[in-house]
């Protein structure tokens, strides 16, 4: 019953969400628990489904900043949470005359994760999701996410911060079926003036029916004239407005065509602007034969409903985590130091160093390649841009050339120095 969760105290500690079951008896009460966070998930061996391998940050790697997280997540109501809600709605329960109470986790149709680093989805554009349809709630859901070169999201997931800040997370959407309010009312209608009403609609047109918002104009129109009385007996007003009243009005024209023979089903091609296609939906038109009317005004026209909606709700809900608290930094692991899980702020000003050290010598040699002509001014500022962004991750020294041309320094195999399309090539493609 999801237009009513059950009310908990407002000075309940805890996030959950609990509803009721709609075949709730007096005696027999169930009700269906929403996780409300995530958590990692606990194998069996008691370790955290959770690894993080690192390099290049706590020192400079010539292969650039990379990361391999692998964790498996889960919705999830904690212990405590679970069993104070359980308590207290038993209590109220059993209270009003309940026997049997029983709580259970409701059953997704569907269920999508998204993994988030340094507070922002891991592919930056929100559109990797993994997809489980149906499935159980308490179902994990595993990632392997690899993070390279010099990514801000390497920096983050290894701990920039302190100990506890939450550095990767987790979100969750999650689909599952319930009802509405029952909606219990029944429709009369004057027979002779719902006869007279509908036949005049047909011979005006030679044809009647009702889809969409036409089925909606012709119900007020009945309504506003009087021919139709509604009785609810059960219903928000919010829900009778979504129910089809072309259903209503069909049924109408089955009980006149019955005891009156005039009306005739028939599939008109086209004219309908609200049916798929612009038509092929069925209407009524004059029966065959001329239109032979008998009379049998015993009783009123009636329609009833005693219906609950079904609906699909959607919730969301998630969890961040502290890569280095104490319980993950166990399953660390650092290939540029093997001695420490994460880098220091010394780690970070040495790194830095390096960094400003190769741009000075990288600018430096650009510098003496514009002066003798060996690259233009145009192409000398495009690669000043570089060296500033990349730092010690291209080398335009030409030290790196020579070896890779088997060259000794500054001297190619002929004896000459390296020749520029030699070098514009090296240059640009760093």
């Amino acid at each position: 019953m999801l237009e009513e969760p059950i009310p908990l105290p407002a000075n309940f500690q805890g996030i959950i969400t609990i509803y009721p079951d709609n075949h709730n008896t007096k005696e027999v009460r169930n009700y269906w628990l929403v996780p409300s966070v995530a958590r990692i998930v606990r194998t069996p061996n008691g370790k955290l489904a959770f690894g993080l391998v690192h390099s290049g940050v706590s020192s400079f790697d010539p292969d650039g900043i990379n990361a391999l997280l692998n964790v498996t997540m889960q919705p999830y109501v904690d212990d405590a949470t679970m069993q104070s809600a359980k308590t207290l709605v038993e209590a109220q329960a059993k209270a009003d005359g309940a026997t049997s109470v029983n709580f259970r986790y409701i059953a997704p149709t569907e269920t999508t994760a998204q993994l988030l680093v340094g507070g922002q989805y891991y592919d930056w554009n929100g559109k990797e999701k993994s997809v489980v349809k149906g499935g159980l709630v308490e179902a994990g859901i595993p990632f392997q996410v690899k993070l390279s070169d010099k990514s801000f999201d390497v920096r983050a997931l290894v701990q920039a911060g302190g100990d506890n800040a939450s550095t990767f997370g987790v979100l969750y959407t999650m689909k599952f079926n319930g009802v509405r309010n029952r909606c219990d009312f029944d429709v009369t209608a004057n027979f002779k003036e719902t006869y007279e009403h509908f036949k005049a609609e047909v011979k005006a047109s030679g044809w009647w029916g009702a889809v969409g918002g036409a089925a909606k104009t012709e119900w007020q129109t009945l309504v506003a004239k009087g021919i139709v009385k509604l009785n609810v007996r059960q219903c928000r007003q919010e829900d009778f407005d979504k129910f089809d009243v072309s259903k209503i009005l069909a049924s109408f024209m089955e009980q006149l065509t019955e005891r009156t023979g005039f009306f005739a089903k028939e599939l008109k091609p086209s004219g309908l602007p609200d049916a798929p296609g612009g038509g092929g939906k069925w209407g009524w038109g004059v029966s065959v034969g001329g239109g032979f009317e008998r009379y049998d005004e015993t009783k009123e026209l009636a329609f009833a409903v005693d219906a609950q909606f079904t609906v699909e709700e959607e919730v969301a809900l998630g969890m961040s985590f502290p890569s280095g608290g104490p319980e993950l930094r166990k399953y660390v692991k650092n290939l540029s130091d093997t001695n420490k899980p994460f880098p220091t702020s010394s780690d970070f000003q040495a790194i830095a160093g390096q960094h400003k050290q190769c741009r000075k010598n990288n600018i430096a040699a650009l510098d003496q390649m514009r002066a003798s002509g060996q690259i233009t001014q145009s192409q000398y500022e495009i690669l000043v841009d570089k060296a500033m962004d990349r730092g010690c991750y291209v080398d335009y020294s030409l030290t790196k050339l020579r070896q890779l041309q088997g060259r000794p320094a500054g001297v190619n195999a002929a004896g000459s120095e390296i020749g520029n399309a030699d070098i514009l090539e090296y240059l640009t493609t760093k």
